[in-house]
């Protein structure tokens, strides 16, 4: 019988800062669990649980070594929402801000896919790297059979 290995979703990423990460060429978002609504100190937020990878700069994608945040709190409204139909799944993104829709509104943050196809596919070859480690050290584990 082989293992099923999986990670439990936890809050130990603490929560998404767009300003900390506003200038990143890629983002790899990994989205855990959606709640709309969810109840906090500051009234019910949409909340993303999702591990985020940043590669705050050219010289981390090139190098295949970015900053990665497990069990990271999204709570952002227009960004958790647009993460709730991605459970389970995983995208490549950059943060944007856009003008505010009143006058002295806040202007909102929002994904923007990721067109350069050399950033794309350095954050894809990341993945695939990340996976088979992940494979290769579970078929080195012990069976217990």
């Amino acid at each position: 019988m082989s293992l099923n290995f999986v990670d439990i979703p936890s809050t130990g990423g603490g929560w998404l800062k767009p300003n900390d990460v506003k200038d990143a060429p890629a983002l790899l978002i990994e989205v855990n669990s959606y709640e709309a609504q969810r109840p906090t100190p500051n009234g019910p937020k949409d909340s993303a649980l999702c591990d985020v990878t940043v590669f705050k700069d050219k010289a981390a994608l090139d190098a295949l070594s970015p900053e990665i945040n497990k069990g990271m709190r999204i709570e952002q409204t227009l960004l958790a929402r647009d993460l709730s139909a991605l459970v389970g799944s995983a995208t490549i993104v950059q943060l944007a801000q856009i003008p505010p829709k009143r006058p002295g509104a806040y202007p909102a943050w929002v994904w923007r896919p990721v067109n350069d196809a050399s950033v794309r596919q350095a954050v894809i070859q990341y993945a695939e790297q990340r996976e088979a480690a992940v494979t290769a050290a579970a078929a080195e584990a012990p069976s217990f059979e």
